[in-house]
């Protein structure tokens, strides 16, 4: 029998680079999408018959970037190569700029189902010093589409921290959100990434990062306010409104195994983690040579892979089952850790009954002794 999974595909391109952005992506090279796709073709014909796929999930870069067709021939070959489940949730990473009419018909045809658009923030001032090319208005026409289109499931991304944001934009970036038909908010922090303008800026003193108390108001706000409006939060950035949580996210939460595709895309199956290629030269190399286009391969041991389980897991609010540890490592988790357990619980970092552990709010805050411990 196939095993059941998910499906990463990974697009690199970009129309621009935004200024916080460290991901693999890559922009003016429109001219070479078309050669792209036909590899990513390749290489799923690398693993033909060989899995159900459960949760298919395109990110990136822009994967929105891409062409109507160029979107169809991909899900074709996915549908050759792959098994995909009736119930297969399939998602798509967009940018407002790059959603048309014809490209959303195209993905509702090949049974796109979740939809995240980032939209960053709503205040045009701080969309241009991020570097984004949309504005507030571009958001609203694209989501007025999607929903014209029939789309049930939309969310969209949004950041807090950034330094042209104090709390008044805080508030009215969720006070606009919370007047769009979505129904799931992943909101992120600002991370100041090497090689990319806004580290440059703030080792020249042209901008200023946020001190943690402001940030750590600026999370609990938000918290509080999505609550208010029905969103309930499943994860640490990630806010649901009904049953349309993450399913493909929740995998690499909850360590399932999952597939990615494309240049330096990252894969889980079993113990074995490993990473492609992230040059376009070797990524093309190996696959015309009939081989995965694999860089990176690691074979984790039983004990690290049950450290990282319980690393992700509880970045989940509703934390992990003692049973489901226990089944899958063989071990009697609340006596092997019981003196970490019992620390971080009189500390407030954790909480746990006879069948699961969660982080505390404040846990959730200042989790990162409690990883030491368990480490």
């Amino acid at each position: 029998m196939k095993e059941r999974i998910g499906l990463y595909n990974h697009i690199p391109f970009c129309q621009k680079k935004c200024h916080y952005c460290d991901f693999l992506t890559f922009v003016d090279m429109e001219d070479k999408m078309d050669e792209y796709i036909d590899y990513l073709v390749k290489e799923m014909a690398l693993y033909h018959g060989r899995y159900q796929l459960d949760t298919i999930y395109f990110g990136g870069g822009t994967p929105s970037y891409l062409a109507a067709e160029q979107m169809a021939k991909i899900m074709e070959s996915i549908s050759k190569h792959f098994e995909i489940l009736p119930d297969c949730e399939i998602s798509i990473e967009m940018n407002p700029e790059s959603v048309t009419k014809e490209k959303v018909e195209t993905y509702l045809k090949y049974g796109f189902n979740r939809f995240s658009m980032g939209v960053q923030s709503f205040d045009n001032a701080t969309l241009r010093m991020m570097g984004r090319l949309h504005d507030r208005q571009k958001v609203y026409e694209k989501v007025a589409l999607l929903k014209e289109l029939g789309v049930e499931k939309l969310g969209i991304d949004l950041m807090f921290g950034n330094p042209k944001q104090d709390m008044a934009v805080l508030k009215h970036d969720i006070e606009l959100a919370m007047q769009l038909p979505i129904n799931h908010i992943s909101y992120y922090s600002l991370m100041i990434k090497e090689n990319t303008p806004f580290q440059r800026w703030v080792l020249t003193g042209q901008m200023r990062v946020l001190d943690d108390e402001i940030e750590r108001k600026m999370y609990h706000y938000i918290q509080s306010e999505l609550a208010k409006h029905g969103f309930h939060q499943y994860e640490i950035s990630n806010f649901a409104k009904g049953e349309v949580e993450s399913r493909h996210n929740k995998k690499y939460w909850q360590l399932e195994n999952y597939l990615g595709l494309g240049l330096g895309a990252s894969s889980n199956i079993d113990l074995v983690r490993f990473v492609n290629h992230r040059r376009f030269a070797d990524y093309y190399g190996m696959i015309d040579q009939g081989k995965f286009p694999i860089q990176i391969s690691e074979r984790l041991s039983v004990e690290d892979r049950e450290k990282e389980y319980i690393m992700l897991n509880l970045r989940l609010l509703e934390g992990f089952a003692f049973q489901a540890i226990n089944q899958r490592f063989q071990i009697n988790f609340l006596e092997k850790y019981q003196d970490v357990l019992t620390k971080h619980k009189k500390l407030g970092l954790i909480d746990y009954d006879h069948e699961r552990i969660w982080f505390t709010e404040k846990g959730l805050d200042m989790g990162n002794q409690f990883y030491l411990d368990i480490i």
